[in-house]
């Protein structure tokens, strides 16, 4: 676990006990580390585990607000007395003299507080109206020194960094024991908390438990039914492909008839000139993976010295039925399954389109 930042301002601000505050009040340290009190924000704090004080710029006050303590049994809450207990701060002052008469022998001054509105959370500047008439011993918050010196200025903002004053140095760890956000004592006041606990959300912990576990089970049912239906979709469309191309079902097997070629066949030649010059031969035609090597044009009376032994699909020295019904001179060629691919490309001629070398022109 990351140790807690000693140098910002984090926590939760307490009015009174266990009622939290509703103003702009936040911690004047790190409540991870200790108890801390609490002061309206971009104010000085005064005093630590002495007065507990604040002191506003702007308004002039010198106050008390709050603490993190929920109990302000820390030595650095302040408790207020009944009259001020419902005020989120109070206003003090060592104005009453007949509380303070003495304060030059025994060195002790009261601080004593003024009344405001119960919910007001803005600081303003009071009338001495407000405040002498609590010159009471019974209403006296703080009774110590006259000087209360500053040991931070707050930021504005809570998480922010605080400015600390006259060479304070804020602890880096908590004490053993402590727990941010416990009470650490019990101060008794006679009165009841102001605010208790929020309202009940009207569901019991074992509810919300069922709620919870039910979403989820549910959660993972609709997973499992979708992923289901998308592998009976991928199958069942692998099958439809399947049934509509015989051909996989074995790759050895012939492409079907009307499925071997994408283009036209070879162009039909019983229009040439029966005679005149020897028309150039069509481009022999292709399949996907021909049986034989591939071929260029036809082969010449006399291979040539690099192909000698290469055996062309139609050489020289064969013979095939003239357009007159005679056998060619030559051995009968025989064509087995693995050599019919080769048929498509002869086409008949009539006897004067052949050369004198007695070539087929395909």
């Amino acid at each position: 676990m990351a140790a807690a930042n000693p140098h910002i301002s984090n926590g939760t601000c307490y009015y009174a006990e266990n009622t939290i505050t509703k103003g702009d009040f936040i911690p004047c340290g790190n409540d991870a580390i200790q108890a801390w009190p609490c002061c309206k924000a971009g104010s000085f704090c005064l005093a630590l585990g002495d007065a507990n004080a604040c002191w506003d710029a702007k308004s002039g006050n010198t106050y008390v607000a709050g603490c993190t303590d929920p109990s302000f049994g820390s030595p650095n809450c302040l408790h207020k007395p009944p009259v001020f207990h419902e005020q989120e701060w109070v206003a003090i002052n060592q104005a009453c003299t007949n509380l303070n008469s003495n304060s030059a022998k025994d060195g002790i001054t009261n601080w004593t507080g003024c009344v405001v509105d119960n919910n007001s959370t803005d600081l303003v500047k009071l009338p001495m109206a407000s405040c002498t008439p609590y010159c009471e011993p019974d209403h006296v918050l703080y009774a110590g020194i006259s000087s209360l010196p500053a040991y931070a200025s707050l930021p504005t903002l809570s998480g922010s960094s605080i400015f600390w004053q006259n060479n304070f140095v804020p602890p880096s760890t908590p004490a053993p024991g402590y727990t941010p956000g416990t009470p650490t004592g019990v101060v008794g006041t006679g009165h009841p908390p102001n605010h208790p606990g929020g309202p009940s959300s009207g569901l019991s912990t074992g509810a919300k438990a069922g709620i919870g576990v039910g979403a989820a089970v549910g959660g993972i049912i609709f997973i499992a039914m979708l992923i289901s239906c998308l592998i009976w979709r991928k199958r069942h469309r692998r099958r439809l492909q399947n049934t509509n191309n015989p051909h996989n079902l074995d790759p050895n097997m012939p492409p079907p008839a009307g499925q071997l070629y994408n283009q036209p066949y070879p162009p039909d030649m019983s229009n040439y000139p029966p005679s005149g010059g020897h028309p150039s031969p069509p481009l022999p035609y292709h399949y996907h993976q021909p049986l034989h090597a591939p071929v260029g044009e036809f082969a010449a009376a006399t291979p040539v010295a690099a192909y000698t032994g290469y055996k062309t699909e139609l050489p020289a020295d064969e013979r095939y039925p003239s357009p007159s019904g005679k056998p060619s001179p030559g051995r009968d060629r025989e064509f087995d399954a693995g050599e019919s691919t080769a048929q498509c490309c002869v086409h008949d001629v009539d006897a004067e389109s052949a050369d004198g070398a007695g070539r087929g022109v395909a």
